[in-house]
Protein backbone atom coordinates (compact mmCIF):
# COMPACT_ATOMS: atom_id res chain seq x y z
CA UNK A 1 0.00 0.00 0.00
CA UNK A 2 1.41 3.36 -0.94
CA UNK A 3 1.63 6.16 1.53
CA UNK A 4 -1.57 7.98 2.19
CA UNK A 5 -1.72 11.72 1.76
CA UNK A 6 -0.34 13.36 4.83
CA UNK A 7 -2.77 15.26 7.00
CA UNK A 8 -2.54 18.98 6.63
CA UNK A 9 -4.82 21.92 6.28
CA UNK A 10 -8.01 20.95 4.49
CA UNK A 11 -8.32 22.30 1.03
CA UNK A 12 -10.97 24.97 0.69
CA UNK A 13 -11.72 23.63 -2.77
CA UNK A 14 -13.91 20.95 -1.18
CA UNK A 15 -16.54 23.48 -0.11
CA UNK A 16 -17.84 24.30 -3.62
CA UNK A 17 -18.17 20.60 -4.41
CA UNK A 18 -20.11 19.99 -1.21
CA UNK A 19 -22.32 22.91 -2.16
CA UNK A 20 -22.85 21.38 -5.60
CA UNK A 21 -23.99 18.10 -4.03
CA UNK A 22 -26.38 20.00 -1.78
CA UNK A 23 -27.63 21.88 -4.82
CA UNK A 24 -28.32 18.65 -6.71
CA UNK A 25 -30.24 17.32 -3.73
CA UNK A 26 -32.33 20.48 -3.42
CA UNK A 27 -33.13 20.54 -7.14
CA UNK A 28 -34.21 16.89 -7.11
CA UNK A 29 -36.27 17.41 -3.96
CA UNK A 30 -38.04 20.47 -5.36
CA UNK A 31 -38.71 18.73 -8.67
CA UNK A 32 -40.15 15.69 -6.90
CA UNK A 33 -42.31 17.90 -4.69
CA UNK A 34 -43.60 19.72 -7.78
CA UNK A 35 -44.63 16.51 -9.56
CA UNK A 36 -46.03 14.52 -6.63
CA UNK A 37 -49.45 14.56 -8.28
CA UNK A 38 -48.07 13.61 -11.71
CA UNK A 39 -46.76 10.04 -11.63
CA UNK A 40 -45.26 10.20 -15.13
CA UNK A 41 -43.27 13.37 -14.52
CA UNK A 42 -42.25 12.13 -11.09
CA UNK A 43 -40.82 9.00 -12.73
CA UNK A 44 -39.03 11.10 -15.34
CA UNK A 45 -37.54 13.25 -12.59
CA UNK A 46 -36.20 10.17 -10.83
CA UNK A 47 -34.88 8.83 -14.12
CA UNK A 48 -32.94 12.01 -14.93
CA UNK A 49 -31.57 12.25 -11.40
CA UNK A 50 -30.59 8.59 -11.45
CA UNK A 51 -28.57 9.01 -14.64
CA UNK A 52 -26.93 12.23 -13.45
CA UNK A 53 -25.73 11.04 -10.06
CA UNK A 54 -25.00 7.56 -11.38
CA UNK A 55 -22.57 9.00 -13.92
CA UNK A 56 -21.05 11.25 -11.25
CA UNK A 57 -20.51 8.27 -8.94
CA UNK A 58 -18.82 6.26 -11.70
CA UNK A 59 -16.64 9.19 -12.76
CA UNK A 60 -15.55 10.02 -9.21
CA UNK A 61 -14.77 6.48 -8.12
CA UNK A 62 -12.97 5.76 -11.40
CA UNK A 63 -10.85 8.89 -10.97
CA UNK A 64 -9.83 7.70 -7.51
CA UNK A 65 -9.06 4.21 -8.82
CA UNK A 66 -6.79 5.48 -11.59
CA UNK A 67 -4.92 7.78 -9.21
CA UNK A 68 -3.32 4.79 -7.50
CA UNK A 69 -0.67 2.55 -9.01
CA UNK A 70 -1.56 -1.01 -10.08
CA UNK A 71 -1.31 -3.36 -7.12
CA UNK A 72 -1.95 -0.61 -4.58
CA UNK A 73 -4.31 -1.59 -1.75
CA UNK A 74 -6.50 1.48 -2.22
CA UNK A 75 -6.68 0.92 -5.98
CA UNK A 76 -8.45 -2.34 -5.21
CA UNK A 77 -10.82 -0.57 -2.79
CA UNK A 78 -11.75 2.14 -5.25
CA UNK A 79 -11.89 -0.36 -8.10
CA UNK A 80 -14.59 -2.27 -6.25
CA UNK A 81 -16.44 0.97 -5.52
CA UNK A 82 -16.23 1.83 -9.22
CA UNK A 83 -17.63 -1.57 -10.13
CA UNK A 84 -20.48 -1.11 -7.67
CA UNK A 85 -21.23 2.39 -9.01
CA UNK A 86 -21.14 1.12 -12.60
CA UNK A 87 -23.50 -1.77 -11.83
CA UNK A 88 -25.82 0.66 -10.06
CA UNK A 89 -25.83 2.72 -13.24
CA UNK A 90 -26.63 -0.41 -15.26
CA UNK A 91 -29.58 -1.00 -12.93
CA UNK A 92 -30.76 2.55 -13.61
CA UNK A 93 -30.34 1.98 -17.35
CA UNK A 94 -32.49 -1.16 -17.27
CA UNK A 95 -35.34 0.62 -15.50
CA UNK A 96 -34.93 3.68 -17.70
CA UNK A 97 -35.08 1.64 -20.90
CA UNK A 98 -38.23 -0.16 -19.82
CA UNK A 99 -39.91 3.03 -18.63
CA UNK A 100 -39.42 4.66 -22.04
CA UNK A 101 -39.88 1.57 -24.23
CA UNK A 102 -42.95 0.10 -22.51
CA UNK A 103 -44.39 2.91 -20.38
CA UNK A 104 -47.72 1.18 -19.79
CA UNK A 105 -46.23 -1.98 -18.26
CA UNK A 106 -44.73 -1.86 -14.75
CA UNK A 107 -41.12 -2.93 -14.44
CA UNK A 108 -42.17 -5.74 -12.08
CA UNK A 109 -43.72 -7.42 -15.12
CA UNK A 110 -40.65 -6.89 -17.30
CA UNK A 111 -38.42 -9.74 -18.52
CA UNK A 112 -35.55 -7.46 -17.48
CA UNK A 113 -36.45 -7.89 -13.81
CA UNK A 114 -34.26 -11.00 -13.23
CA UNK A 115 -31.40 -9.28 -15.07
CA UNK A 116 -31.70 -6.29 -12.77
CA UNK A 117 -31.85 -8.66 -9.80
CA UNK A 118 -28.44 -10.11 -10.70
CA UNK A 119 -27.00 -6.64 -11.37
CA UNK A 120 -28.23 -5.25 -8.05
CA UNK A 121 -26.90 -8.22 -6.09
CA UNK A 122 -23.47 -7.89 -7.71
CA UNK A 123 -23.46 -4.11 -7.16
CA UNK A 124 -24.21 -4.52 -3.47
CA UNK A 125 -21.61 -7.26 -3.02
CA UNK A 126 -18.93 -5.13 -4.72
CA UNK A 127 -19.74 -1.98 -2.79
CA UNK A 128 -20.03 -3.72 0.56
CA UNK A 129 -16.72 -5.54 0.15
CA UNK A 130 -15.08 -2.26 -0.88
CA UNK A 131 -16.42 -0.52 2.23
CA UNK A 132 -15.15 -3.36 4.42
CA UNK A 133 -11.69 -2.87 2.92
CA UNK A 134 -12.03 0.90 3.24
CA UNK A 135 -12.94 0.68 6.92
CA UNK A 136 -9.81 -1.42 7.44
CA UNK A 137 -7.59 1.07 5.61
CA UNK A 138 -6.78 3.00 8.76
CA UNK A 139 -5.27 -0.16 10.23
CA UNK A 140 -3.21 -0.74 7.11
CA UNK A 141 -1.91 2.85 7.22
CA UNK A 142 -1.44 3.10 10.99
CA UNK A 143 -4.39 5.46 11.45
CA UNK A 144 -6.31 3.31 13.95
CA UNK A 145 -7.89 5.59 16.57
CA UNK A 146 -7.38 4.58 20.21
CA UNK A 147 -10.27 2.71 21.87
CA UNK A 148 -12.63 4.82 23.92
CA UNK A 149 -16.07 4.78 25.50
CA UNK A 150 -17.22 7.21 22.82
CA UNK A 151 -16.22 4.71 20.15
CA UNK A 152 -18.17 1.98 21.92
CA UNK A 153 -21.26 4.18 22.05
CA UNK A 154 -20.85 5.01 18.36
CA UNK A 155 -20.71 1.33 17.46
CA UNK A 156 -23.78 0.63 19.62
CA UNK A 157 -25.74 3.42 17.92
CA UNK A 158 -24.70 2.11 14.50
CA UNK A 159 -25.75 -1.44 15.39
CA UNK A 160 -29.13 -0.34 16.75
CA UNK A 161 -29.68 1.84 13.67
CA UNK A 162 -28.83 -1.06 11.36
CA UNK A 163 -31.28 -3.36 13.13
CA UNK A 164 -34.00 -0.72 13.24
CA UNK A 165 -33.66 0.03 9.54
CA UNK A 166 -32.90 -3.41 8.15
CA UNK A 167 -34.76 -5.79 10.44
CA UNK A 168 -38.33 -5.04 9.33
CA UNK A 169 -37.27 -4.82 5.68
CA UNK A 170 -35.57 -8.22 5.85
CA UNK A 171 -38.61 -9.84 7.43
CA UNK A 172 -40.90 -8.34 4.80
CA UNK A 173 -38.65 -9.39 1.92
CA UNK A 174 -38.30 -12.95 3.18
CA UNK A 175 -42.07 -13.18 3.42
CA UNK A 176 -42.32 -12.48 -0.32
CA UNK A 177 -39.92 -15.25 -1.34
CA UNK A 178 -41.65 -18.00 -3.26
CA UNK A 179 -44.79 -15.95 -3.95
CA UNK A 180 -44.37 -15.91 -7.71
CA UNK A 181 -41.39 -15.23 -9.94
CA UNK A 182 -41.67 -11.43 -9.96
CA UNK A 183 -42.25 -11.27 -6.21
CA UNK A 184 -39.24 -13.50 -5.57
CA UNK A 185 -36.95 -11.42 -7.80
CA UNK A 186 -38.10 -8.25 -6.08
CA UNK A 187 -37.58 -9.86 -2.69
CA UNK A 188 -34.03 -10.94 -3.59
CA UNK A 189 -33.25 -7.37 -4.67
CA UNK A 190 -34.62 -6.07 -1.38
CA UNK A 191 -32.67 -8.64 0.65
CA UNK A 192 -29.38 -7.88 -1.11
CA UNK A 193 -29.86 -4.13 -0.80
CA UNK A 194 -30.94 -4.26 2.84
CA UNK A 195 -28.12 -6.55 3.96
CA UNK A 196 -25.59 -4.37 2.15
CA UNK A 197 -27.07 -1.21 3.64
CA UNK A 198 -27.04 -2.69 7.14
CA UNK A 199 -23.35 -3.46 6.69
CA UNK A 200 -22.76 0.05 5.39
CA UNK A 201 -24.47 1.52 8.43
CA UNK A 202 -22.19 -0.49 10.72
CA UNK A 203 -19.16 0.72 8.77
CA UNK A 204 -20.12 4.38 9.15
CA UNK A 205 -18.79 4.29 12.70
CA UNK A 206 -15.13 3.48 11.94
CA UNK A 207 -15.19 5.71 8.87
CA UNK A 208 -16.37 8.70 10.90
CA UNK A 209 -13.88 7.95 13.68
CA UNK A 210 -11.01 8.20 11.20
CA UNK A 211 -12.50 11.36 9.72
CA UNK A 212 -12.72 12.91 13.18
CA UNK A 213 -9.12 11.99 13.95
CA UNK A 214 -7.98 13.53 10.65
CA UNK A 215 -10.14 16.66 10.91
CA UNK A 216 -8.36 19.52 9.20
CA UNK A 217 -6.40 17.23 6.89
CA UNK A 218 -6.91 16.75 3.16
CA UNK A 219 -7.60 13.05 3.58
CA UNK A 220 -10.29 13.80 6.16
CA UNK A 221 -12.59 15.13 3.44
CA UNK A 222 -12.59 11.71 1.78
CA UNK A 223 -13.64 9.97 4.98
CA UNK A 224 -16.24 12.60 5.79
CA UNK A 225 -17.77 12.26 2.32
CA UNK A 226 -17.92 8.48 2.70
CA UNK A 227 -19.41 8.80 6.18
CA UNK A 228 -22.05 11.27 5.03
CA UNK A 229 -22.87 9.00 2.09
CA UNK A 230 -23.46 6.12 4.49
CA UNK A 231 -25.59 8.27 6.79
CA UNK A 232 -27.72 9.41 3.85
CA UNK A 233 -28.29 5.80 2.80
CA UNK A 234 -29.37 5.15 6.39
CA UNK A 235 -32.11 7.76 6.03
CA UNK A 236 -32.98 6.44 2.57
CA UNK A 237 -33.44 2.92 3.94
CA UNK A 238 -35.56 4.25 6.79
CA UNK A 239 -37.91 6.16 4.48
CA UNK A 240 -40.88 3.84 5.02
CA UNK A 241 -41.10 4.28 8.77
CA UNK A 242 -39.84 7.86 8.71
CA UNK A 243 -42.79 8.68 6.46
CA UNK A 244 -45.09 7.47 9.22
CA UNK A 245 -43.70 9.87 11.83
CA UNK A 246 -43.02 12.90 9.64
CA UNK A 247 -45.83 15.35 8.85
CA UNK A 248 -47.65 15.03 5.56
CA UNK A 249 -49.06 12.26 3.40
CA UNK A 250 -46.92 9.13 4.02
CA UNK A 251 -46.96 8.15 0.34
CA UNK A 252 -45.74 11.58 -0.71
CA UNK A 253 -43.15 11.72 2.07
CA UNK A 254 -41.73 8.39 0.89
CA UNK A 255 -41.30 9.83 -2.60
CA UNK A 256 -39.55 12.89 -1.19
CA UNK A 257 -37.23 10.77 0.95
CA UNK A 258 -36.49 8.62 -2.09
CA UNK A 259 -34.61 11.62 -3.52
CA UNK A 260 -31.92 11.06 -0.86
CA UNK A 261 -30.47 8.51 -3.26
CA UNK A 262 -29.13 11.53 -5.14
CA UNK A 263 -26.99 12.63 -2.19
CA UNK A 264 -25.89 9.09 -1.39
CA UNK A 265 -24.46 8.48 -4.86
CA UNK A 266 -23.20 12.03 -5.35
CA UNK A 267 -21.25 11.93 -2.08
CA UNK A 268 -19.68 8.64 -3.17
CA UNK A 269 -18.53 10.25 -6.40
CA UNK A 270 -17.31 13.30 -4.49
CA UNK A 271 -15.30 11.09 -2.14
CA UNK A 272 -13.55 9.65 -5.18
CA UNK A 273 -12.67 13.07 -6.59
CA UNK A 274 -11.43 14.22 -3.18
CA UNK A 275 -9.29 11.09 -2.86
CA UNK A 276 -7.75 11.79 -6.26
CA UNK A 277 -7.16 15.44 -5.34
CA UNK A 278 -5.60 14.58 -1.97
CA UNK A 279 -3.23 12.07 -3.54
CA UNK A 280 -2.27 14.43 -6.37
CA UNK A 281 -1.52 17.22 -3.89
CA UNK A 282 0.60 14.90 -1.76
CA UNK A 283 2.56 13.75 -4.80
CA UNK A 284 3.21 17.34 -5.91
CA UNK A 285 4.47 18.26 -2.46
CA UNK A 286 6.74 15.21 -2.40
CA UNK A 287 8.23 16.11 -5.79
CA UNK A 288 8.73 19.70 -4.64
CA UNK A 289 10.60 18.56 -1.54
CA UNK A 290 12.82 16.27 -3.60
CA UNK A 291 13.56 19.05 -6.09
CA UNK A 292 14.33 21.63 -3.41
CA UNK A 293 18.06 22.34 -2.98
CA UNK A 294 19.59 21.07 0.24
CA UNK A 295 22.48 22.30 2.29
Amino acid sequence: MSASPSPGRASGSAAPWLGAVAGLQVVHLLAAATFLQDAHRLSLTGDVAGWAVGLLAVAGTLAATLSFAPGDYLRRVWGLLTLGAFLSLVSTALRSYWMHAVPDVPFASSPLLPVRMVVVVLANVSTTFALVLLARTYRQSGLEPPPSSRATVLWAVAAVSALAVGGPALVTAMGHLGQGFAATCTAVIALASTLADMTTILLVAPILRVAYMLRGGRLAWVWWAMGVSGAVWLLYDAREWLAMVLPGNPTEVVELLRTLRTSGLAMLGLAGWLQRSALATSQRESRARLAAPTG
